[in-house]
């Protein structure tokens, strides 16, 4: 049994396109989940609360007194999302300058899908 050329080729287009669009996704999510941790919600639906400590500035003993979370002064870089649909492991740069507080820093996550989202199960951050 002959499997044609242009067979395979649809076959690989297909999994690269679903790939993409899980990539996006991801993407979508972390970029969510950075913003959550940084706010201070504890109890999200997006993370644990290890991948939680890991991230917030006030858990790690960073922030000032006064500390609030501006949405404006954070960026979230570009994300690369390595995944096998169901798991990822995803590297992202976050930035934060305000007048109290600066930092520029490489995060890696692992998350896991569940109940259509992408959730948080461990955050490592290397300043």
């Amino acid at each position: 049994m002959k499997i044609s050329g242009k067979l395979v080729l649809s076959f690989v287009l297909v999994f690269v396109m679903a790939y993409v669009s899980f990539g996006v996704w991801i993407a979508h999510d972390t970029k969510i989940i950075l913003e959550e941790a940084m706010q201070g919600n504890a109890d999200t639906e997006y993370m644990n609360s290890s991948a939680y400590k890991s991230i917030n500035p006030d858990e790690r003993g960073m922030t000032p007194d006064s500390f609030s979370y501006e949405r404006n002064s954070h960026n979230i870089g570009f994300v690369l999302p390595l995944h096998f649909f169901f798991v990822s492991k995803v590297y992202v740069t976050q930035e934060y300058v305000t007048d109290n507080l600066a930092f520029r820093e490489p995060v890696n996550l692992t998350l896991h899908l569940r109940s259509g989202k992408w959730y948080a199960v461990k955050a490592s951050i290397k300043p």
